[in-house]
């Protein structure tokens, strides 16, 4: 029992906040539609009632003033006055709901009824029949059960007993009680029908209650966790942002320690290649030219990453203005054209002659072209190709965009490794810094562009960028 309650309550604390709120809602809901129910059903069925014994009331008035005088309820000669009674009772037997009657005088005494052996007995016990005296209309509905004669023995039906005082003609002197027993099926008949009607309203309030809180928590459920979404996203951004601005001081830090020294080492070297040309061409001198010359690469190499990171912890801010994509492209493919050649990577052009003008920053839309196009190039091996096209395109509604995407033929990207390429330093290269696709994805969106990895065609990596139409 213990273990039971435990689990119930583990799977209870680990509910989502929708479906807690469900199972209190449900719970709530239920004990209000009952207790509208047994309220509302009890009232209604008290008016019910009420109204069937006061027509009943009125019903046998009626009749006693027509079939019955004043003196037939005082008369002390009961056998002269009883053929009044006994037509009373044929006439009011005319009605299907009433079987019979019994008349008591002021002093709880039977004065008279069909069942002759009560005539002149005492009921001053019944508390009913004490109410009915002081003027009320009463009705007891318990299980009582009564025959066609009281004490015949015959078999017994449900009945409703009704007590009804009738006055004199004054309307202030009490002549009597009429005991008068009703059958009560159409009174039950009523009540159940009342019952059953404010059971399926209050279910059915309930329910839409119910169902309106639900969707109305449904929906909160659902902006709360897009704000705990979006609120993580902020962190997330805030601690990149603390990273870059760590990252753009240490930059600084060694671009400025480091920066002097390299440019030193740079104009020394370039010092000592012109001497060297100047001496004759001996197999040493040629050594030494070809040391100094590697020399002021790695030095221009170096130089290059440092300016990388820079730009990377700290881009300049873009200047838009009306590029041609296409342009762009062709410029960044007349540089990298040798690369190509010296790779054997095949490059396939397919720009859209018809593609509008961009809104872009020309310089960071380069820098981010040469490095995607430098990736599918080193991701190519030799005898693949790299495809470049451009195509105008609504973006799904949202507008006139540019679309760009740069396909190669190599092994692709692994699918653990897609997410995490456009982070800061993840590389998977042996001689990679992890800034590349990072910078470029920086420059694409602060030009209020998108950028997108997916699989290629032929099992390659497909690299997909949105660039806004200018206006």
């Amino acid at each position: 029992m213990n273990l039971g309650k435990l689990a119930l309550k583990s799977v209870y604390s680990n509910a989502s906040l929708t479906t807690r709120f469900a199972l209190h809602s449900l719970v709530c809901i239920s004990i209000m539609t009952v207790a509208l129910w047994f309220i509302v059903s009890n009232y209604l069925i008290n008016q019910i009632l009420d109204r069937e014994w006061r027509t009943t009331a009125q019903i046998v008035r009626a009749d006693v003033r027509k079939f019955l005088e004043e003196y037939d309820f005082k008369a002390q000669d009961r056998k002269s006055v009883g053929p009044k009674f006994a037509a009373l009772l044929e006439h009011m037997r005319l009605a299907p709901e009433i079987i019979r009657f019994r008349v008591y005088n002021p002093k709880a005494i039977v004065i008279w009824s069909d069942n002759k052996q009560l005539v002149g007995k005492y009921f001053g016990d019944n508390p009913q029949l004490q109410k009915a005296l002081r003027g009320n209309v009463i009705a007891d509905m318990g299980e009582r059960q009564q025959s066609d004669n009281a004490m015949d023995g015959k078999a017994t039906s449900p009945v409703v007993e009704v007590y009804v005082p009738i006055y004199g003609e004054n309307g202030k002197e009490l002549l009597g009680v009429f005991e008068t027993y009703r059958r009560p099926d159409a009174i039950f008949r009523a009540v159940h029908e009342a019952r059953l009607v404010v059971l399926l309203g209050a279910v059915g309030g309930g329910l839409l209650l119910y169902v309106s809180l639900f969707a109305i928590m449904h929906r909160a459920a659902r902006k709360i966790a897009e704000q705990q979404e979006h609120l993580l996203q902020m962190q997330a951004e805030l601690a990149a942002s603390q990273r870059m601005a760590l990252v753009g001081e240490m930059a600084a830090a060694v671009a400025h320690g480091i920066g002097n020294p390299l440019s030193s080492i740079r104009a020394a070297a370039q010092v000592a290649l012109l001497d060297a040309e100047g001496a004759d061409g001996s197999g040493q001198n040629s050594k030494m030219r070809e040391n100094l010359q590697s020399i002021m690469q790695q030095v221009d190499r170096v130089q290059k990453r440092m300016q990388g990171l820079l730009n990377f912890a700290k881009p300049l801010e873009p200047r838009p203005s009306r590029v041609e994509v296409n342009s762009v492209v062709r410029e960044v493919m007349e540089t990298l054209c040798a690369r190509f050649s010296d790779a054997k990577v095949t490059l396939d052009l397919d720009l859209d002659a018809t593609s509008p003008s961009v809104s872009s920053d020309v310089n960071q839309l380069e820098q981010a072209l040469m490095v995607l196009i430098t990736n599918a190039l080193e991701a190519t091996p030799k005898g693949g190709s790299v495809t470049i096209r451009s195509k105008a395109s609504d973006h799904n509604g949202a507008g006139a965009v540019v679309q760009l995407s740069i396909e190669d033929t190599g092994e692709g990207i692994p699918a653990e490794n897609r997410e995490r390429v456009f982070e800061p330093f993840f590389t998977t290269k042996p001689h990679g810094t992890g800034i590349g696709l990072s910078l470029a994805k920086k420059f694409v969106e602060r030009n209020g562009g998108t950028i997108t990895i997916a699989n290629g065609v032929n099992a390659g990596t497909k690299v997909e960028i949105t660039l806004p139409r200018a206006a």
